[in-house]
């Protein structure tokens, strides 16, 4: 195993001790990987706040958006923080700017006539699925990462755990999806029997499978929405029950946009951003909206609640 490869595992391992998700394991492991590749043709003697700059500034040279650049200092910050132990001083470089962004929020007769026309993907409720995402104002995996044990149908709620950013949260289960919701609980209650008889785990999140290895095969542990088959854990090798992918719920909403001229300007985040728009709309509290959003920073609320400036009277009408 050459340096660099220590390296990468190194930085894998410390990855996997703070519980991050794989999408972020992989992540963090190509762009430092790509960092690597690109000091090595810098001189040696160069301090690595200068191999930093280097990289990143010829990431902006070549175009690559704000957040692309971001992602890639953020993860290397990390490996040299975290994995190395050497944290790194100040950074300037050229960084790529980021465009001012106007979410788009589809009005409510449109977010009425898109979820009618969603239809179930590859065997999955992505119809019920569309209809969570607006309606608890969630993004598309919060949903799909749901268990049992977060379906709390005697108090109409769910119990959402380690969210964007590590949070966790409470919303209101809409009344109308509340047969829906208990519908589909059959459902998974027929897999997981299915499941138990053949003696396959559902994944766990972190180390809980080695703490815990009952909770694998428990009922309140067993997803909402399993997938049809299952896989390979791609960190532990075993073989486990996985949960519906993403990919069914964006392919569902995308023909449903294409059904009602709405093609490639609805995706299930803007029935979220709906979400943000029409609840306060309805004159709710933003302290509350940002609560049910999960959102740390109010600003950050307030981004999705789109203003609309002929909703202001002029004064000069006020006077005549």
């Amino acid at each position: 195993m050459n340096q660099k490869q220590k390296h990468l595992e190194k930085l894998r391992a410390v990855i996997r001790l703070k519980h991050f998700s794989l999408s972020t394991e992989r992540t963090y492991l190509l762009w430092v990987s790509k960092f690597w590749d690109h000091a090595r043709t810098l001189p040696a003697e160069m301090p690595r706040e200068k191999k930093v700059e280097s990289f990143l500034t010829t990431m902006a040279r070549r175009g690559c958006a704000a957040s692309t650049q971001n992602q890639a200092f953020n993860a290397i910050v990390f490996f040299f923080k975290s994995a190395l132990e050497q944290p790194l001083g100040d950074i300037r470089a050229l960084r790529a700017k980021r465009p001012a962004v106007h979410r788009i929020a589809p009005t409510r007769q449109q977010t009425i006539e898109l979820l009618n026309a969603v239809r179930d993907q590859g065997g999955y409720p992505t119809r019920l699925i569309a209809r969570l995402l607006y309606g608890c104002g969630l993004r598309v995996c919060e949903p799909l990462n749901l268990r049992i044990k977060d379906v709390d149908l005697e108090n109409s709620r769910l119990l959402l755990w380690e969210t964007k950013g590590g949070k966790c949260r409470t919303v209101a289960i809409p009344c109308s999806l509340a047969d829906d919701i208990r519908a589909q609980i059959k459902v998974a209650r027929a897999v997981w029997e299915r499941d138990i008889r053949a003696r396959l785990p559902v994944a766990m999140p972190g180390l809980l499978a080695r703490k815990y290895p009952s909770r694998a095969m428990a009922w309140t542990w067993a997803w909402l929405f399993p997938a049809h088959a299952p896989c390979r854990d791609p960190r532990t090798g075993t073989l486990v029950r996985w949960r519906c992918h993403e990919a069914n719920v964006q392919r569902a909403v995308k023909e449903a946009a294409a059904k009602v001229g709405l093609a490639g300007l609805i995706t299930p985040h803007n029935l979220r951003h709906a979400y943000g728009t029409h609840v306060a709309d309805a004159g709710a509290n933003m302290r509350d909206l940002q609560s049910a959003l999960g959102h740390k920073s109010l600003e950050t609320t307030m981004g999705y609640v789109h203003s609309n400036g002929l909703r202001v009277l002029s004064p000069l009408d006020a006077a005549v």
